[in-house]
């Protein structure tokens, strides 16, 4: 990957202010190319002396930074991407498609990591139960106690526990990410359960009802 073509990538990621959709191979393809650049200066008989090792060393400069601003602007992308799906907010699932994998797997980890010291810091939990399979019962003392009918604990791909809610959904929608890790592909007339964070967006928003039984 040349510096024109990075630079353009930027410049596109820039103007788009969303998660670009790049090649999986581009981090290793600028990797391959830096490594080129590097043996055509060290071909050069006088690498220090000539203006041509002086544009190699310039461009492997502006390569690498171009290269670390990418990093930094899909950073932060997933970072906010990652606490609109602790807030339960929409997440579009095409937005996940677009991460790297390395970034999947790093998006996985911070909503982890959030809800752990969310937890930790609100209810005292230290994250007693995260790794709890879905169904088993909550670990005595780490949360209050919650009506069973609105409250399941469930772990998610990501080792991240969530509360569930049985609801109705009202009209068709979109699919989206849950807070869970999952993604979700809801039609009016629906009944299932979903973290309960995202119920409770889809009912302030008249899309779902929330149906509580009662035992």
């Amino acid at each position: 990957m040349d510096l024109e073509k990075l630079r353009q990538l930027l410049l596109d990621m820039h103007h788009s202010g969303r998660l670009a959709d790049i090649s999986p191979h581009l981090y290793d393809e600028t990797r391959e190319y830096l490594e080129k650049l590097k043996n055509d200066y060290y071909a050069l008989a006088n690498p220090l002396e000539t203006r041509a090792g002086s544009l190699i060393i310039e461009e492997i400069g502006s390569i690498r930074d171009t290269t670390q601003e990418i990093f930094s602007i899909r950073t932060r992308q997933i970072l906010d991407l990652a606490f609109q799906q602790f807030e339960g907010q929409y997440t579009d699932r095409d937005e996940s498609r677009k991460m790297l994998p390395a970034e999947r797997v790093m998006f996985r980890q911070i909503v982890g990591a959030i809800e752990e010291c969310r937890r930790t810091l609100i209810f005292g939990d230290e994250a007693q139960g995260l790794g709890e399979a879905a169904g088993d019962e909550p670990v005595a003392g780490s949360m209050p106690a919650a009506p069973k009918e609105k409250r399941k604990r469930a772990a998610s791909a990501g080792g991240v526990a969530a509360e569930y809610a049985l609801v109705h959904i009202t009209q068709d929608m979109d699919s989206f990410m849950g807070v869970d890790g999952r993604v979700y592909h809801l039609r009016q007339g629906d009944i299932i359960t979903i973290p309960e964070r995202n119920a409770d967006v889809l009912c302030e928003r008249n899309i779902a009802l929330n149906i509580r039984l009662n035992k």
